[in-house]
This record gives structure tokens, sequence and C-alpha cells, in this order.
């Protein structure tokens, strides 16, 4: 009888154990996160802020957490709060816990254990979120803006157990309060928050449409001059082309009314024989602007000059409005 009872024991401390296995092995993990913004136009970065979130390297399971009080603290170690690009050019950021909520700052400890779970891990994979907002900056070079925030975390939160808490997760050095034992933030651990923005290059464009005015016969018709606006990113030469239009025929551009044609063309300059087009030497160079050559500030303006004309030596189509669509584009 005695060996039957100690069997009946080994088997209830086996029941015993199986109930306070572990639902979930999953405890709080930290590492290090990139938060990607996204690639803008030079002048959207200009003139907006520009915003993204991501994880801020905390992670944990909150159905566990759950089960006991939880303790979770945050320190930001380091941080200049600025995107470094080309040239050392900068993109000031703020950082916060909440979308457009209040900056963190280099030296501040916030205890956010007063918050619920749900929206402290509010972030994907049940991660803690941060949000970046970058300021409006004006006459930046194209390219990769990058920087970082040094965080450390502190917390404590259930990591084993059923219907109570086992044992907890928790950052070094940290102790609960117990009694008359106060609670004990510990060291922390670090995470590195990564930043990233492409400013990519972009310009404005201002041209102003082309009137030949009215004429009786093709040959008849004065030339007209206008000139192109372009303002493009700091630091960007590039070149302007135009392209032959919508009706052209044997590399001579045309207008068109219903099935009649007039012939014209584009020159480089007011003065110029060279005909403006889209290809190689045929292009305009932005050192060659007739104002604001080489200043590449996005603030200049580069003004380009042309002269336009109908030919002279066509025949003169029937009467009628004839109009043609021309195309430029900027290449950097």
């Amino acid at each position: 009888m005695p060996r039957l009872n100690r069997r009946l024991l080994f088997a209830a401390a086996a029941a015993a154990a199986t109930w306070f296995a572990p639902a979930s092995a999953q405890a709080c993990t930290t590492a290090t996160t990139s938060i990607d913004l996204g690639a803008h136009s030079s002048f959207a970065v200009a003139t907006d802020p520009q915003s993204g979130s991501g994880s801020a390297g905390l992670q944990c399971d909150i159905l566990l957490a759950a089960l006991t009080p939880h303790y979770v603290g945050l320190g930001i170690d380091a941080s200049t709060f600025q995107l470094t690009g080309p040239d050392g050019d900068l993109i000031g950021y703020t950082a916060s816990l909440t979308p457009n909520g209040a900056p963190l700052a280099v030296g501040n400890f916030q205890n956010l254990s007063s918050l619920s779970l749900v929206s402290l891990f509010s972030g994907t994979n049940s991660s803690i979120p941060i949000y970046i907002r970058t300021a409006a900056t004006p006459a930046l070079r194209a390219g990769t803006y990058s920087g970082h925030i040094d965080l450390r975390w502190y917390y404590s939160v259930c990591a084993l157990g059923v219907a109570v808490c086992l044992s907890h997760s928790e950052s070094p050095g940290f102790v609960r309060p117990i009694l008359l034992t106060p609670l004990d933030w510990g060291s922390g651990t670090a995470v590195r928050v990564n930043i990233e923005l492409e400013v990519e290059k972009d310009c404005i464009i201002t041209a102003p449409d082309l009137d030949f005015g009215q004429a009786p016969l093709a040959g008849s018709f004065s030339p007209v001059t206008r000139t192109i606006l372009i303002r493009c990113s700091a630091g960007a030469a590039y070149t302007v082309g135009l392209d032959d239009g919508a009706h052209a025929s044997g590399g001579i551009r045309r207008m068109q009314s219903g099935v009649h044609y007039l012939q014209y063309e584009i020159y480089k300059s007011v003065s110029s024989p060279d005909r403006w087009a889209a290809i190689g030497g045929a292009r305009r160079g932005s050192e060659t602007a007739d104002s604001g050559a080489g200043i590449y500030d996005t603030v200049t303006t580069q003004g380009y000059g042309y002269r336009a004309e109908v030919l002279p030596g066509q025949a003169t189509p029937p009467p009628g409005s004839y109009s043609d669509t021309i195309r430029i584009d900027v290449a950097f």
C-alpha cells in the first residue's frame, strides 16, 4: 500500500508540473531597428515635413505581461536629432512615442508603466513604436540622409505562466518592488534606432505657351522668342532637351490642323542657328543658361531663351488653327 501512495504522489506532482508549464516561452527582446522615411523630391523635403514610424527596439509578449504589474521605462542616451547627407547637409527631425507627440530629448527618462499594454506595444509584432518627423529644409543636395537615436530600455514583464506569473523577463539589474525593497531600474539595455531618408533630384519648370499669331502666308509669320525657366536641386548640373512634338516628319517639327500641317522649328537661343532637340549635342547644358548659369542652390532659376520660326520655304496650307505640343525634359 505505501508503494501505491508513492505512485499517486508522483502522478500528482507530474500533473502540477504540467499545469504550471509555460503557455509561451517568448519573453521581451531588444534589437537594433531601422526606419526608412522613403524617397522624396528635394522640393517636397524643402516645404513639407516627412514622417514615418517603426519599432523602437523593444518587443514583448503582452498576453503574458498582463498576468502581473509590468514596468517599462525609456531613457534617451544620445542623438543629434539630425540626418546627415552629402557635403554635410543636415535635416533636423523629432522623435516621439505617439504621432506628433512630445519630442524625445537626450537625458530624459520616461516611466511608461502606467500605460495600457495594448497601447504601449501597439507596433508590429507587439513592439513599442517610435514616430519620426523631419523639419522642412530647403537647399538640400540630393542623396541619402541618415542618423540614429540611442535608446535605453528598462523593463520587467511576465515571461512565464498560465494563471499566475512564475517569472519575469527583465532588463539587466532590474529589481521589482517587494515589501520594503524599492524599485531599482538597473542599467537597462541599449538599442539603436537608425533613420534614413532619400532626397531625390528634381526641377521646377515654367514654360509659357508660344503663339505665332495670324498670317495669310506661311512665309509671313514673324519669329517669336520665349524663355523657359528651370530651378533644380542643389548641386545638380543638368541638360535640357525639347522633343520633336507630336507631328514631326523627317526631323522637322510640324503643327497640325485636321489633315494639314505647318512646319516650324525651335532654335537654341534668340540668335542661334542650332536646332534645340532632345538628343546629344542638340540639348542645352545648364552651364549655358542665359541667366543663373552654374548656380544650383534650389533657389536660383536658370533662364533659357529660344527662338521659334515658321519655316518660310513651305507651301501655305489651308487656313485653320494649327497647334503642336513640345515636351521638355531635364536630365541629370
